[in-house]
């Protein structure tokens, strides 16, 4: 009996996607740095809200997504059908409210901090967009990649405003990190868009009229490979405003032409792992 709760609780945390959570609270560190916020602060248990905060609104939308997508799972990825096996469902569900009310009562210990609502109103947003994307957005073209992609470039905003609001100056605010959060989301939505593409005949099955479901092959291609130059010259552009010439232009250099060929060699699979590492080399700018 042991060994099954333990067996179903690392399987539970596998839907939390853990690697991506920390990834998420990583992203949001290296902001709070480049913006000179005092990482010493987060050492405070309260403050150290500005880092977890997001990760438990991530890890409670990765929860609930899974619970939504049970049947596209089980047709695109079949290992990773865990829910209603050997999850239950119900502790699925449970956690992701436990997660979200979490979030929700500590962005507002934060907002009461900083005498401004916009910590609690942005966490509630940004929970409920997660919550309805697979019923509701998913199926709706390009506006479930767009909302989730404007969650993910949120981190960027979450990051800024808490640095703005400490330093309590929101006159030092500049288009610098907004421009930054802006090509992050452009990338999250362009990567799924391709794990749309992969999970094309899962959403077709389960009636979701995904963006990729909705085009044609060429079109497809077309689109993601002038989408991934925009962004790309977009990012360059902003790097070479802001970042001298260095060691950390290395990660940028060699995923930006390999995930550019990957586009338009239509070699999707291996395409969403380096726009996922093209997206890593985008915050090592910020180093």
């Amino acid at each position: 009996m042991e060994q099954s709760t333990l067996t179903s609780f690392l399987e539970w945390g596998k839907l939390t996607r853990p690697w991506n959570v920390l990834a998420m609270g990583l992203m949001v560190l290296m902001v709070l740095r480049w913006m000179d916020y005092p990482l010493e602060a987060l050492l405070h248990v309260g403050r150290a809200g500005w880092l977890v905060v997001p990760m438990l609104v991530g890890a409670a939308g990765n929860l609930i997504n899974d619970y939504f997508d049970v049947r596209e799972d089980r047709i695109n990825k079949p290992e990773r059908a865990l829910v209603g096996r050997t999850v239950k469902r119900r502790v699925v569900v449970v956690t992701h409210w436990g997660f979200t009310v979490a979030a929700i009562c500590w962005s507002g210990w934060l907002a009461s901090s900083i005498e401004a609502s916009w910590p609690l109103v942005v966490v509630a947003a940004f929970s409920l967009i997660l919550y309805f994307y697979s019923p509701v957005l998913k199926g709706r073209g390009a506006w479930g990649n767009a909302a989730i992609s404007l969650c993910v470039g949120g981190m960027v905003l979450w990051a800024g405003l808490a640095a703005t609001a400490s330093a309590r100056d929101w006159m030092q605010l500049d288009s610098a990190w907004v421009a930054f959060g802006l090509v992050l989301a452009g990338l999250n939505f362009l990567r799924e868009w391709v794990k749309d593409v992969q999970d094309v005949e899962g959403d077709r099955a389960s009636g979701h009229r995904t963006l990729a479901a909705m085009l044609t092959t060429k079109q497809t291609t077309w689109g993601q490979s002038l989408m991934l130059i925009s962004l790309l010259a977009l990012g360059t552009w902003w790097a070479f405003d802001l970042v001298p010439w260095g060691w950390n232009w290395g990660p940028w250099m060699v995923c930006a032409p390999v995930a550019l060929w990957r586009s338009i060699s239509r070699q999707h699979t291996s395409l969403s792992a380096w726009l996922k590492a093209l997206m890593g080399s985008w915050f090592v700018f910020l180093i």
